[in-house]
């Protein structure tokens, strides 16, 4: 009876273990043929100064990333900016240290709560913000693959996967301009197919283009896209400004590779913090442009992850004690099916009532 109990809770646990098992994978990867000596001297010979300007860009991006979640409730009420970047600190807490990820869970859960607006409506302007991201990158993508010293093959796996990002971006966009047409023709394609599967596709096709049609507004749609795409490039400069300040001479096309490698590769289940996996996709996307340098990126690794990772965990961590948020029942949230999916901006929000117990004051 003990060991079926203790299969059971394993098996319920699969997605911890699973990210246990690639941190370790990604943690042996990293750290094979590591010079530490080499990773001693740069960090002995790291500009501080630099480092501790390439903040500037990293809170500026933190804060367009506030204002543009505000503008995200268009037409709705206009919520206080501090209240968004306390929710947003928490959920990158939540993000980091559990391992089940339920940061946007909670932080959806949370501001429904404090500013007594509707689950599903707050969780609606979390997906269009993965899809802004999503977009953004993949744009940015395209349009520097070109002038990227790489094997062409990788050129052109990332134009076909690009294009097919955009252009299905470009077809939502059309769907939510023509919604009446749009729905009659996917249940028109969608006949052959079993009620039941029918009734989930068209429901998820629904929850997408309602929250697609806010960028219908071409005033609302300008400033979110100019606030994505500057959001993006401050994101950029931080790592610049990282690795000039480890002497590597990251270029701007480089860093937007890298940039884009770190955020995608976040689907990737890992251990709490992302450890190991992080650096092992630093060293994946830098190691075609800097081969006999692995100790030099993987110095960037580190200090990009103990940078980007710190500041809001501590500002997660004051503002859950200011706010007064109890954890006492995220655990029973870890399942599968409670959470958002990462980073694909094409996930239909979970309900309201699997999300966990959230107090907020």
């Amino acid at each position: 009876m003990l060991k079926q109990g203790i299969l059971r809770w394993i098996l319920k646990q699969w997605k911890l273990w699973l990210g246990l098992i690639i941190s370790v994978v990604a943690v042996w990867f990293v750290l094979r043929d590591i010079d530490f000596k080499q990773v001693g001297e740069a960090f002995g010979n790291l500009n501080w100064w630099l480092f501790g300007l390439s903040f500037i860009p990293y809170f500026i991006s933190l804060f367009l990333k506030v204002t543009r979640w505000q503008l995200l409730f268009h037409p709705g009420p206009r919520i206080r900016l501090y209240r968004l970047w306390a929710t947003l600190m928490i959920s990158y807490l939540f993000n980091t240290v559990l391992p089940a990820r339920l940061g946007e869970v909670v932080r959806g859960y949370a501001l429904s709560r404090s500013e007594k607006i509707g689950t599903v409506r707050v969780l609606s302007t979390i997906l269009l913000e993965k899809i802004l991201d999503v977009m953004t990158m993949f744009i940015f993508l395209v349009a520097l693959l070109p002038f990227l010293n790489l094997d062409d093959g990788l050129k052109k796996a990332g134009f076909i996967m690009g294009g097919v990002f955009v252009s299905a971006f470009i077809v939502c966009m059309l769907m939510a301009a023509y919604r009446p047409q749009a729905e009659k023709l996917v249940g028109w394609f969608i006949r052959p197919l079993p009620e039941n599967l029918r009734t989930k596709l068209m429901s998820f096709l629904n929850e997408v283009l309602d929250v697609v049609v806010l960028l219908l507004n071409f005033k609302v749609s300008l400033n979110l896209w100019a606030q994505s795409f500057l959001e993006w490039v401050l994101v950029v400069l931080n790592y610049m400004m990282i690795a000039w300040a480890l002497n590597l001479p990251l270029t701007f096309e480089q860093a937007m590779v890298l940039m884009i490698a770190l955020n995608l590769g976040m689907a990737v289940p890992s251990a709490p913090g992302y450890i190991g996996v992080f650096e092992a996709l630093v060293v994946a996307a830098l190691s075609p442009f800097y081969p006999d340098q692995k100790s030099l990126v993987i110095s960037m690794g580190f200090l990009l992850h103990i940078g980007g990772f710190l500041p809001v965990i501590l500002m997660g961590a004051y503002c859950t004690f200011r706010e007064g948020v109890s954890v006492d029942k995220l655990t029973q949230a870890a399942e599968p099916e409670t959470t958002l999916p990462e980073p694909t901006p094409v996930a239909s929000p979970p309900p309201a009532d699997q999300l966990p117990t959230v107090k907020t004051r």
